[in-house]
């Protein structure tokens, strides 16, 4: 009897196996969006020191 193929086992390990696909499937689309979040985001620099009233008036063309 051992060798008798049990054809609802192998249908369950198949959906089992499409689950785990498509789990896999979106956690890595996931990642990798996130990742391109942070190399788009890192890109992005925004200035850690504003520069000063004076600094900005001598910097500005007299008119």
């Amino acid at each position: 009897m051992n060798n008798i193929i049990d054809f609802y086992e192998f249908r369950r390990h198949r959906k089992i196996k499409k689950f785990l696909r498509f789990a896999v499937l979106i956690g890595v689309t996931i990642i990798f969006c996130v990742f391109t979040y942070e190399l788009i985001a890192s890109e992005i620099h925004h200035p850690t020191e504003y520069p000063t009233y004076s600094e900005v008036l001598r910097l500005t063309p007299n008119n």
